[in-house]
């Protein structure tokens, strides 16, 4: 029986990331990511979690944006981390 969760890798997230940042994605491939899946890995998950939520931690400054540009930095940093060329991690919490 399957749980309903999917299956992507780092880097099929990381393209994910990359296709909604230079608005290279199809129509609907932003809401499937962030509302209409869940991942079996527990690091993308998180990582699903945040960027659904990034629109409510950095709202967007300019009409028809999905977030702040501290949040544009959010997602670039993902998609640097599951790359493997970042340092620091991207997952952990900001500092409030």
């Amino acid at each position: 029986m399957s749980s309903g969760k999917v299956e992507l890798d780092k880097f099929e997230v990381a393209k994910i990331l990359e296709d909604f940042l230079e608005g290279s994605g199809s129509a609907w491939a932003w809401d499937d990511f962030t509302l209409g899946m869940s991942f079996r890995n527990p690091t993308l998950e998180a990582i699903r979690r945040r960027c659904a939520g990034l629109s409510e931690e950095f709202p967007p400054t300019s009409p028809g944006k999905y977030c702040g540009e501290e949040g544009l930095k959010v997602l670039r940093a993902y998609v640097s981390e599951l790359r493997g060329s970042q340092e620091t991690r991207a997952t952990e919490e900001p500092k409030r």
